[in-house]
């Protein structure tokens, strides 16, 4: 039984695209930090599901651009012993536009890894996509090798993340096409742009809200209305959010963190 996976969808959608290129009302900001390190936990009610740990691992470029290599850890709770996720993902994103260049996540399933890579070409406008299934002791079985066309740049789960805190502090009402299943679906975002007096790590301080809709079900059951908040500083650090699920509502609250250079009237 996996039903933790769903804590993913903080990062949004698992594998997605995103079509890249609506209009913004203003121009997105974030200022990146090397080292940043920022530590989740997730619970179900009283229930502590698992942590996800959210790195800006170091700066690159990649086809002539500045990027920054960002990855994200997913670990169910030990307590939990009928569930043992592990899973990883990583991905290069754009300094300066927050679109992928490169993605890459690692998946526990049963007995073997699933790796899966998807790489956008903006030369060609297509986007490389490979699936393997890696087992301790079979041979390496590969399951996707192909390429799609796309009409510009993309996003995946990670660059969606960091594009979304740069637009946290810009009045921005938006549908999102998202890639689910080989096919495009739906969401719509929704950033206020003023922040409000939330409560967290038992403080009342300022944040970003933001909030959005799927249209669909997506992974593990995850659907309808979400909401998230991020710090009112130049990182947007994002501080919790809130989301359903098949198993009813969840919550991701940040818990501790490197690197994260807030100013003291964040709090």
């Amino acid at each position: 039984m996996r039903f933790p996976s769903f804590i993913i969808f903080y990062l949004f959608f698992l594998s997605g695209l995103i079509k890249y290129g609506q209009a913004l009302d203003g121009q997105p900001q974030l200022q990146w930090e090397i080292g940043e390190e920022l530590k989740y936990q997730v619970k179900w009610t009283f229930v502590k599901l698992g942590e996800i740990k959210l790195q800006v691992v170091q700066s690159d470029s990649l086809h002539s651009r500045s990027v920054y290599h960002c990855r994200v850890t997913i670990d169910s709770s030990p307590e939990l012993f009928f569930i043992d996720l592990h899973d990883v993902y990583e991905s290069y994103i754009d300094a300066e536009e927050y679109y992928s260049h490169l993605f890459r996540s690692r998946e526990k399933k049963g007995d073997h890894q699933l790796f899966t890579q998807l790489e956008y070409l903006p030369d060609l406008k297509v986007v490389r996509i490979h699936q393997e299934k890696q087992h301790p002791i079979k041979e390496v079985e590969v399951i996707l090798d192909s390429t799609i066309k796309v009409t510009g740049k993309i996003q995946d789960t990670l660059s969606l993340l960091f594009l979304a805190r740069a637009m946290a502090k810009l009045q921005i009402q938006t549908n999102l096409e998202v890639m689910i299943y080989s096919k495009f679906e739906n969401t719509f975002l929704h950033t206020y742009g003023v922040p409000e007096v939330i409560g967290w790590a038992n403080q009342r301080i300022s944040a970003y809200p933001l909030n959005g809709q799927l249209k669909f079900v997506g992974l593990a059951g995850v659907k309808d209305r979400y909401h998230g908040w991020f710090s009112i500083d130049e990182q947007s650090v994002p501080l919790k959010a809130n989301m359903k699920a098949f198993i009813g509502n969840v919550k991701i609250e940040l818990k501790e963190w490197k690197n994260w250079k807030a100013k003291k009237d964040t709090f």
